[in-house]
């Protein structure tokens, strides 16, 4: 091993031994963090935002600064300080999605600097990290673009996976921003009323109602959709068509 490659390690080891030293001492402190109490001192509306996407930031690097608590406080925030209600609305809904693309960016950088083994065995040490490494996420769009949108999965560690997996970056900040959007301009909007309005036990029993709705999808494309496809190429060169395992 080079004398650079040994650097690098020592390097790595040590921010992430730095982040999770930070995270575990001030544990109660990041967790109950209030973006009201930091912002108080001031009125404007530049010098807040600037203060909510360096919450963003440190919550990039720590893990343990509840998303919802930070989407929420700032739309009351800038409804306290401008008194269009449109105009605060559409204000805290701007800076929420831009410190969200801080964030998720923040943490894939994360993930790219200490590097797939360093990233996976951090996972593999966790229940959470552990069923993420269980699943196929793989590098499509409609794969990355569902986690994001399922709140079940977890914004960060989400993160830290795809930028040590080497996907490719804009695609994945560009999906990962569509995918949160919803939440974040729901919890702004709205507040924490959101799970009022739409109810977990609701998406869980829409989602199980649409699994017989995919499983005849299937059924239709395996024997009608695909055979009649087949039919026609076969028709169109005067051979037979052998089929292919799709990907």
């Amino acid at each position: 091993m080079s004398k650079k490659d040994v650097f690098l390690t020592i390097l790595k080891v040590a921010v992430a031994l730095t982040l999770f030293v930070v995270a575990i001492v001030n544990y109660d402190t990041l967790s109950t963090l209030s973006v009201s109490d930091l912002t108080a001192f001031t009125k404007s509306v530049p010098v807040i935002a600037g203060v909510v996407l360096g919450i963003y930031f440190v919550k990039a690097l720590v893990f343990v600064v509840p998303a919802s608590l930070i989407y929420v406080a700032v739309g009351a925030i800038y409804a306290g300080v401008i008194a269009d209600p449109v105009m605060a609305a559409l204000t805290a809904v701007g800076v929420n999605l831009t410190g969200i693309l801080i964030e998720v960016s923040a943490t894939y950088w994360l993930g790219r600097f200490l590097g797939r083994d360093a990233v996976y065995r951090l996972l593999s040490k966790r229940e959470t990290g552990r069923k993420i490494l269980e699943k196929d996420l793989g590098d499509k769009a409609a794969v990355l673009l569902a986690i994001r949108a399922i709140p079940a999965f977890p914004i960060d560690w989400i993160s830290l996976f795809y930028g040590a997996s080497g996907c490719r970056f804009v695609k994945y900040a560009l999906l990962s921003l569509l995918g949160l959007s919803w939440r974040v301009i729901l919890f702004t909007i709205i507040g924490d009323g959101v799970f009022s309005w739409i109810p977990m036990d609701k998406i869980i029993l829409i989602v199980i109602c649409l699994i017989p709705v995919g499983v005849i999808y299937y059924l239709i494309k395996k024997f009608v959709l695909d055979p009649k496809k087949k039919a026609k190429a076969e028709a169109a060169h005067g051979e037979p068509v052998e089929e292919t395992e799709e990907v």
